[in-house]
């Protein structure tokens, strides 16, 4: 059984692209969940206090209703842990459509086979697997040295 080598490379290559696309994703998901709970409680608080200090009728049970309902969003934490996870998945999927071109070629690299036909061919594998080198040169020609940067 021979290794071919061209395939073994081709696969690393997209391996490689795939694991800096997932993590670059991952950390905008990570940045975003972080984000998403505090805006989204500054936005209830500043509601509710705003709600709080209004009064349509001169009620003492409708101010005493008000405060504890504000008092009770300062306090709750629980609509923080699913803004995060929403926001996880925000910033995820978000970093991730931005990177389509270099996460579509990178799974074109993996999805080579000897048998198979165009779409799962090696020829197709390696074409993705070279696009997928020239995408890589030219992001790093345009920040390393400034080549074809708009200024």
């Amino acid at each position: 059984m021979s290794m071919n080598v061209s395939n073994i490379l081709t696969k690393t290559v997209g391996v490689i692209g795939l694991s800096l696309v997932a993590y670059d994703a991952h950390v905008a998901g990570k940045i975003e969940s972080h984000a998403a709970p505090k805006n989204h409680k500054s936005e209830v608080l500043a509601e509710h206090y705003m709600d709080e200090l209004k009064l349509d009728s001169p009620s003492v049970v409708k101010q005493h209703v008000k405060k504890g309902l504000f008092k009770y969003f300062l306090d709750e934490n629980i609509s923080e842990f699913f803004t995060g996870v929403g926001g996880y998945i925000s910033g995820f999927s978000s970093m991730l459509v931005s990177n389509v071109i270099p996460f579509g070629l990178a799974v074109g690299t993996l999805m080579g086979k000897k048998d198979g036909h165009f779409l799962r061919s090696q020829g197709f594998s390696k074409f993705c697997g070279a696009g997928l080198l020239a995408y890589g040169g030219i992001f790093l020609a345009q920040e390393l040295f400034g080549i074809g940067k708009s200024k």
